[in-house]
């Protein structure tokens, strides 16, 4: 420990070995575990999304959201709340579209439209089937946003 200083002899102690690597790892948003033991001790942990295997681009975000803009254009939901809908959406896929988008800002629409999303799911028939369609493509987008699916009260 402190103040001792390193043998050449090898270890008389009665513990085994151990020994921590790490190859090829990448971490992104998520929590690491390190394991200590007695004896031989393997950990993994994989993420089993695609998203988080090949990363998400900027174009498949906005071919998301347009295929979550086109679900609520033929929805059946009340045309004030489909326009509401729009009016946190089109900004999304606009700022998601930039070169350098802010994704504070394409996540702060994005969260108004689950808001909206959650309120006509738990009122209108119409808005269950467009609730379904509009948690697909944010579960998908959660991960380029860099934000847990919980942030969109999925």
């Amino acid at each position: 420990m402190f103040g001792k200083k390193p043998s050449s002899e090898p270890s008389k102690s009665n513990s085994p070995d151990q020994s921590q690597s790490f190859g090829d790892v990448t971490i992104s948003g998520s929590a690491v575990q390190i394991g200590q033991a007695g004896g031989d001790l393997q950990q993994e942990q994989t993420a089993n999304t695609q998203a988080h295997q090949q990363g998400i681009t900027a174009m498949e975000v906005v071919a998301w959201l347009e295929q979550l803009e086109a679900a609520v254009k033929a929805s059946a939901v009340d045309p004030a709340q489909q326009e509401e809908l729009l009016d946190y959406l089109r900004p999304a896929k606009r700022e998601a579209g930039k070169e350098a988008p802010n994704k504070e800002l394409v996540g702060q629409n994005l969260k108004q439209v689950s808001e909206t999303l959650k309120v006509l799911n738990d009122t209108t028939e119409s808005g269950r089937k467009l609730w379904q369609t509009g948690a697909a493509v944010l579960k998908s987008v959660a991960p380029w946003l860099g934000v847990a699916i919980a942030f969109f009260n999925l």
